[in-house]
């Protein structure tokens, strides 16, 4: 079943919903532009995930749920240790929902900001651990084929420090596949139209020209040239002065901004920001392995640790705080389902919100009304087009 439906009256009070799939829905942690994330609990095994929720005010955009469609087909056919990874996805009481791994960390893009506000640049070795991470996730992107053997054509196509997500153990993840190219997609990018963060489009985004996976290349390279030089490569003060900038601005070499940056790091990323793309890298995969050639063992060894001491250095609030979504969530999950405690009458733990009254026959019989919910069997009308992956 197509997860856009015919338009019906709106509510005007958002509801969040108490269950999606298999998944206790136990609070609101973020909002985005299409969408809201919420934690989620398994019911089955109490394993937290992320919860992507199209948004209440647009459940009735056949245009938006086309794409968040799309983008939840696409999601179930990558799973690769550097891109974020989808369990299930689908529509149950009108909320059209994708099931993602739980991230706890921050994205690159926060990092540049806090790395500006102390007056610090990544190291290189840094630098080039993570585009290497990146560029191995978009190689198994590009690389990815149909159920008959036909290349599914993936390009990411918004490649930019926002997509890219460090974690608080150090893990790099490719987010976000919402704007990407992929064979079969029941949306199209009307004419005229440019997706994705204008500072890291490639130039032949700019100018319309057919794309293929090397234009993901030109986002990776303009990400680590920021990462080195803590400057914009690109963004200027207006929209059109940063698509002139993409098309014929300069692209000085990084070491005249950050002289500490290796001469085959430079050289790299000079290469991945060719404007040409027939001078640019020729794959994801020889840009990973040049870089990785970079570290050598010696710096590829602790770099997953390093990452995460870094993390923690830096967003020592925020750890905390993300941690603080989990313990309550876990002291539940982890309850065995004979207990009659006080926590697991209160049921599912709201985050942000107060605990709901429990009803006083879930009191009286050991079972919160969330376990209740639970055991209702549901009907058709409420959950439809699941896809477990």
């Amino acid at each position: 079943m197509s997860l856009t439906r015919a338009a019906r009256p709106t509510s005007s009070c958002p509801t969040r919903p108490a269950y999606l799939g298999r998944h206790a829905v136990l609070g609101k942690i973020a909002g985005g532009g299409l969408s809201t994330i919420y934690l989620g609990r398994r019911v089955d095994d109490g394993g937290l995930v992320a919860l992507k929720v199209v948004r209440h005010d647009l459940r009735d955009d056949d245009e938006v749920l086309a794409m968040f469609a799309d983008e939840a087909h696409l999601l179930e056919r990558l799973v690769h240790p550097n891109i974020v990874r989808t369990f299930e996805h689908g529509t149950d009481q009108d909320h059209a929902f994708i099931a993602m791994e739980l991230l706890l960390g921050t994205t690159l893009a926060e990092v540049q900001r806090a790395c500006a506000a102390r007056g610090m640049g990544l190291h290189p070795e840094a630098v080039a651990w993570i585009g290497a991470r990146i560029a191995d996730a978009l190689q198994y992107a590009h690389d990815r084929k149909d159920a008959r053997g036909q290349p599914l054509g993936i390009i990411h196509r918004d490649v930019n420090p926002s997509n890219v997500f460090l974690g608080f153990d150090g893990e790099v993840k490719l987010i976000d596949f919402g704007l990407a190219k992929c064979h079969g997609r029941a949306t199209k990018t009307r004419r005229g139209v440019i997706k994705g963060k204008v500072p890291y489009l490639s130039p032949e985004q700019i100018m319309q020209l057919p794309l293929d996976h090397r234009s993901d290349l030109f986002g990776l390279g303009t990400t680590l040239w920021e990462l080195c030089t803590t400057r914009r490569l690109f963004g200027r003060t207006t929209e059109i002065e940063t698509v002139r900038a993409v098309h014929c601005g300069p692209i000085p070499d990084p070491r005249l901004l950050a002289p500490d940056v290796p001469s085959e790091l430079a050289a790299i990323i000079l290469h991945a920001l060719e404007r040409n793309r027939e001078r640019r890298y020729e794959s994801a995969g020889k840009l990973a392995r040049d870089l990785d050639a970079l570290l050598g063992d010696v710096g590829a060894a602790n770099a997953t640790a390093r990452l995460a001491e870094m993390q923690r250095t830096l967003f020592p609030a925020e750890l905390q705080r993300q941690r603080g979504w989990c313990k309550p969530a876990l002291s539940i999950a982890r309850r065995p389902s004979s207990s009659t405690g006080e926590g697991e009458r209160r049921g599912v733990v709201s985050l942000r919100e107060p605990r709901p009254a429990v009803a006083s026959s879930a009191r009286a019989s050991g079972r919160s009304a969330a376990r209740e919910a639970s055991d209702r069997p549901r009907q058709p009308s409420e959950m439809t087009n699941f896809s477990a992956v």
